[in-house]
C-alpha cells in the first residue's frame, strides 16, 4: 500500500461528501462568474467529472492504479510532518511546505480530502487559462469551451497528480491566474501579481517565463505595423539578452552562455544518472553548438517519454506513456485545425517560449513529461479553440 493511504481511517470516508459538495460548488461558481454562460452544462461538467475522479482515486485504493513517483515519498513526508530536509530548494523548502501543509490541515489530514483539493486547484487553474483565452480573444463560441474542460479532465497527468501529494496543481493554479491577469486590459493587476507569487514559491523558473510572456504580450499590443516590430525586435535583441541574462542569474544563479548552459545540464545529469533516463552529455562552446543541438532537445522535450535523443522501453511506464499518447492525440488534432488557428499567432507564441526555455534546462525524460504540462494545457485550448470548426458537421453527435 502507498505511504500515504496507510494511516486511513473511517472519519476520513464520513467527511468526504461534504469536501466533495464543497469543491463542486466552489468549481461550478467559480467557472460560472469567469466562463462564457452554460449553466447546465458547467453543473453536469464539475459534477460528473468529480465523480469520475472519485472512481479513479477509488481504483487507485484498491488496485494502485497511480504510479508512486519517487518524489511522492519525500512529500507525503512533508505533510504528515511538517518537516522539509534541508538540501530540497526553496518551493520544497518554503513553497510547497507553506502552501501545502495549510491545505492538508483543511483537509483534517486526510489524504482523500487533500486529493479534492488537488483536483480544485487544477481546475480552477484550468477555468483561469480557459477565461484568459476567452478574454483575450474575445471568444464567445461556447463549443470551444466545452472541448477544453473536457480534453483537459481526461488529460492523463492532471488526473494522475490530481492523486499524488506532489506541486503540480500549484503550478496549473499559478499559471491560471497568471494567464488571466496577462489578458486583463491593465498591465499589472492582482491576478497577474498572485500568479508570479505563487510561481516564485513554488519554482523560480516560471518567474523567468512569466515576465517574458509580459513582454511578449506587450510587445504584441503595440499598435505598430508588422514590419516596424520585426525592426525593432531586432534592435531589442542585444538589450533582452542583457535583461534575461541579469533575470537568469538573480532568479536560476545561471548565465544564459553556451558554457553555463552546458554545465548546468551536465551536473544535473550526473546527480541522476543511475536512473538510466538522462539526456547525454552536452558540449557547448559557442552559440553555434548550442543552436545544433536546440531541434533535438526541443522535440525531446515535447514527445517525451517517446525516442528523440534517447531510447527507453516506454511502454513499460505507463503513466508517461499515456501522457505522451495523448499529447500525440493533441498535435494531431492541431494539425487538423491549423487553418482556424492560425490567427492566434501570440498564444502559439506563448507555447513555443514554454517549450524552447524548457527544452534548454530539462536533462531528465521523465521530468520531461511532468514539466511539460503547462505546454500540453495551453496545446489543449488552441486546439478546442480549432475543433470547433467540425461542429456544424457533426450535430448528429452534439445534440446536448
Amino acid at each position: 500500500m502507498k505511504a500515504y493511504y496507510e494511516n486511513i481511517e473511517f472519519w476520513d470516508l464520513l467527511s468526504l461528501p461534504f469536501y466533495f459538495i464543497g469543491v463542486y460548488f466552489f468549481l461550478y461558481f467559480l467557472a460560472k462568474s469567469l466562463l462564457l454562460s452554460d449553466d447546465k452544462f458547467l453543473r453536469f461538467h464539475f459534477f460528473g467529472g468529480l465523480l469520475f475522479y472519485m472512481l479513479i482515486g477509488l481504483i487507485d485504493f484498491n488496485f494502485k492504479l497511480i504510479p508512486f513517483f519517487p518524489d511522492t515519498g519525500l512529500f507525503t513526508r512533508i505533510l504528515e510532518t511538517g518537516v522539509t530536509p534541508d538540501n530540497q530548494s526553496i518551493g520544497v523548502r518554503i513553497g510547497y511546505k507553506y502552501l501545502a501543509i495549510p491545505v492538508y490541515w483543511l483537509s483534517l489530514k486526510s489524504i482523500f480530502n487533500y486529493f479534492l483539493f488537488n483536483i480544485l486547484l487544477f481546475q480552477s487553474g484550468l477555468i483561469f487559462i480557459l477565461a484568459a483565452f476567452n478574454q483575450m480573444y474575445q471568444n464567445k463560441e461556447v463549443w470551444s469551451q466545452r472541448f477544453f474542460l473536457l480534453l483537459s479532465l481526461l488529460m492523463p497527468s492532471i488526473i494522475i497528480y490530481s492523486f499524488t501529494p506532489l506541486r503540480e496543481s500549484y503550478f496549473t493554479l499559478a499559471l491560471g491566474l497568471f494567464f488571466y491577469g496577462v489578458s486583463k486590459p491593465k498591465l499589472i493587476n492582482l491576478f497577474l501579481i498572485l500568479g508570479i507569487c505563487l510561481a516564485a514559491m513554488l519554482r523560480i523558473q516560471l518567474v523567468l517565463y512569466f515576465f517574458i510572456i509580459i513582454l511578449t504580450k506587450y510587445f504584441f499590443s503595440l499598435n505598430w505595423r508588422h514590419s516596424t516590430k520585426i525592426v525593432i525586435s531586432l534592435l531589442l535583441i542585444p538589450l533582452g539578452f542583457v535583461a534575461l541574462n541579469f533575470i537568469s542569474q538573480a532568479l536560476l544563479k545561471i548565465s544564459i552562455s553556451p558554457e553555463s548552459l552546458a554545465l548546468f545540464r551536465n551536473v544535473q545529469r550526473l546527480n541522476y544518472f543511475e536512473t538510466g533516463v538522462t539526456y547525454p552529455e552536452v558540449e557547448w562552446t559557442s552559440w553555434f553548438d548550442l543552436i545544433i543541438s536546440f531541434p533535438g532537445l526541443f522535440f525531446q522535450f515535447l514527445l517525451a517519454p517517446f525516442p528523440v535523443l534517447i531510447f527507453i522501453p516506454f511502454w513499460t511506464k505507463l503513466a508517461y506513456f499515456a501522457d505522451g499518447l495523448y499529447l500525440l492525440f493533441v498535435l494531431f488534432l492541431l494539425l487538423l485545425t491549423l487553418n482556424t488557428i492560425k490567427n492566434h499567432w501570440l498564444w502559439i507564441t506563448f507555447i513555443l517560449i514554454y517549450v524552447a526555455m524548457s527544452s534548454f534546462f530539462e536533462f531528465h525524460l521523465l521530468g520531461a513529461v511532468r514539466h511539460r504540462l503547462p505546454a500540453t494545457i495551453l496545446l489543449t485550448m488552441l486546439v478546442s479553440q480549432g475543433f470547433v470548426q467540425y461542429v456544424p458537421r457533426l450535430k448528429w453527435f452534439f445534440k446536448y
